[in-house]
């Protein structure tokens, strides 16, 4: 009886020692250093690393910790393969990409990127992400959730939907706490309300371009033998025809 205690406390040492090491051998290998690919530059722009800015140029890849900032009439087209996401840094504006991260290996790729617009504004279009995959994009004043949809971000807050919804949590002035509000197809969040309100038309036409860029961009993602194509699940028009949403003509909702 001794002898089969002693093997039955054996082996359950035995199987919570393979699971612990197992635990800690995954907690120290998922997550590797990811990087984004510059998959265009049009007129000038320029990255910093370390303190040095350099000039940016086509099929370059960049690191966690990278700063990009676009000149006047410029725009930079980056690549996020690890999240299958498409963004254009828009001209006089400028992004830093505080976290870049993969899971390694498995039929899933699970990533963590963190951005945050320090200046101008970004377009983006980013497939649906799953759990526990994240991208969140951070501005001065907020916090924006990204799971999968077509978005226009500025530096001051402001975030337009094209498709799809983004969560955004949004502090308060005067440290007088946080909201956290959803933004649908064809919605605004106004940072200077607190709230969302319809995308006005001129605005939106005047970002649309940079909109379909990143779209036709995110087209390139591949995921095993077949193309990955982002597919809106609403889709606002410049025109007013948004799919059961409407827009506003008040020039304060998405003004430049």
């Amino acid at each position: 009886m001794k002898k089969v205690r002693r093997s039955l406390l054996g082996l359950v040492l035995s199987s919570v020692a393979a699971l612990v090491a197992a635990g800690t051998s995954t907690s120290q290998a998922v997550m590797q250093p990811a990087e984004v690919v510059v998959r265009d530059v049009k007129g000038n722009a320029t990255y910093q690393v370390a303190g040095t800015w350099q000039p940016l140029k086509k099929d370059m890849r960049l690191t966690q910790g990278a700063v990009i900032k676009t000149e006047t009439s410029s725009t930079v087209d980056l690549l996020f393969h690890a999240s299958a996401t498409s963004l254009r840094l828009t001209p006089d504006s400028s992004l830093r990409l505080d976290k870049l991260a993969q899971e390694a290996g498995g039929e899933t790729t699970v990533s963590e990127t963190t951005i945050t617009v320090l200046s101008g504004a970004i377009a983006g279009t980013q497939r649906k992400l799953s759990a526990p995959s994240r991208f969140q994009i951070n501005t001065a004043v907020s916090t924006a959730r990204i799971v999968g949809t077509e978005y226009y971000v500025r530096a001051d807050g402001a975030v337009s939907v094209i498709s799809g919804e983004v969560s955004i949590n949004w502090n308060k002035q005067g440290n007088q706490g946080s909201v956290q509000v959803t933004v649908g197809a064809g919605f605004t969040f106004d940072p200077n309300t607190g709230t969302v309100v319809p995308t006005n038309p001129t605005y939106l036409t005047n970002i649309i371009a940079h909109i379909v860029t990143t779209a036709n961009n995110a087209e390139t993602f591949k995921i095993g033998k077949a193309t990955l194509v982002v597919k809106p699940e609403k889709v606002v028009s410049p025109h007013g025809h948004d799919n059961d949403h409407g827009h506003g003509d008040d020039d304060r909702h998405g003004h430049d």
